[in-house]
Formats: structure tokens, C-alpha cells, sequence
């Protein structure tokens, strides 16, 4: 037996191809006499394939007519864009394939690398405010650094002065931090450094 899908040959048995996965319809076969049972498989065996004697004729495209043109279509004709001419050119450009006039740019040059803006503040100024008053952020609003000095400020403030121990120990190692110039503590929150 074999598969009406991909024509893989099959078991008589198998209800679904190995192959490709298709479901498997068992050909049906009439009651029969066991001789011609015999000879039919015999048949189905060895098949004989004959090679045709003429030739198929060759595929020819059937010929289409082009429809007659309709009122409608007669009305959509008269509507048509007409083709540009040269009285509808632009002033000042010309049509291709003649010399054009180039058109120059001037150059644009950058402004030379320079330090940000700002005059550099104290680190001692940094580091004194970070240690004294340290809990409220004032050396961070000094600095520039304003999230970090809300965060200082509200946390001693709302929390009745309980968070102001934690915010002045952070404040404290900060202001060691700027006073010995530290990677990290040596510029203030627009880049500029700081001066001693």
C-alpha cells in the first residue's frame, strides 16, 4: 500500500504514513474468489508502466479580450493629469542632464573642549558642612547634589530627628571623603573640580 500523500510505501496494516503523518483511508476491496485475490496482488505486485506513444500537446494561454471602454471610463480619461512641460519647472532648477550649479556649505567647526562652567567650590568648605551639619545635607545642596540632600533633610526631618543619627553618620564619612579627596568626592554635581 502507499500513502496518497506523499507516496511513501506503507505497511497494509498502518493507519497513519511514517513519512509525512497523513491519516491512511485501507482501500477497500470486494469479496473475491482467493485465486483472483492472488492474481490481483500479483498485479499490484510488479506494475507495468507503459511510456505513451504521442506526445501531450503543449500548454497554450488562453486569450484574453480587453472590455470596451465604458462611459465611466471615457469620463476618467477626460480627468487625466496632463504631462509636465517645461512651463511648469521651478525657477532656479533645471531639468536633468544639464549642468547645475553646486550649491556650497559652509563648514561647521566645533568649539574647543573647555572645562564646565562654574567656579570650583572648597573641598574644606565640603568637608567642614558634610561633618557639622552633615544631617540635613547641606554640604550635598553645596555641592549642587540636590537629590541626595533631600533625601538627607527629609529623612532627619520626618522622622522627628530618630533618622537624623544614620544621616549624619553617612554625613560624616563624606565629609572625611572630600577632606582627603577621595575617588568619587573630588568634583562637584556639574563636573568642576574642587579647589583646596
Amino acid at each position: 500500500m502507499f500513502c496518497q500523500t506523499c507516496g511513501t510505501p506503507v505497511e497494509d496494516t498502518a493507519t497513519v504514513c511514517p513519512n509525512c503523518g497523513a491519516a491512511l483511508t485501507p482501500l477497500e476491496q470486494p469479496a473475491a474468489e482467493p485465486a483472483a485475490q492472488a492474481s490481483e496482488q500479483t498485479a499490484y505486485a510488479q506494475p507495468e508502466v507503459q511510456q505513451p506513444d504521442a506526445q501531450q500537446p503543449a500548454y497554450t494561454q488562453p486569450e484574453y479580450q480587453q472590455q470596451a471602454y465604458t462611459q465611466a471610463d471615457a469620463q476618467q480619461q477626460a480627468y487625466a493629469q496632463p504631462d509636465y512641460q517645461q512651463q511648469y519647472a521651478q525657477p532656479g532648477y533645471q531639468q536633468p542632464g544639464y549642468e547645475q550649479q553646486a550649491y556650497g556649505q559652509p563648514g561647521y567647526q566645533q568649539p574647543p573642549y573647555e572645562q564646565p562652567a562654574g567656579e570650583p567650590k572648597s573641598k574644606v568648605a565640603a568637608g567642614l558642612l558634610a561633618i557639622f551639619l552633615g544631617s540635613l545635607g547641606i554640604h550635598n545642596f553645596y555641592l549642587g547634589f540636590t537629590k541626595r540632600a533631600l533625601i538627607q533633610l527629609l529623612v532627619s526631618l520626618l522622622t522627628c530627628g530618630i533618622g537624623a543619627v544614620p544621616m549624619g553618620i553617612w554625613a560624616l564619612v563624606e565629609g572625611i571623603f572630600y577632606l582627603a579627596g577621595s575617588n568619587g568626592y573630588t568634583t562637584d554635581a556639574n563636573g568642576v573640580p574642587l579647589k583646596d
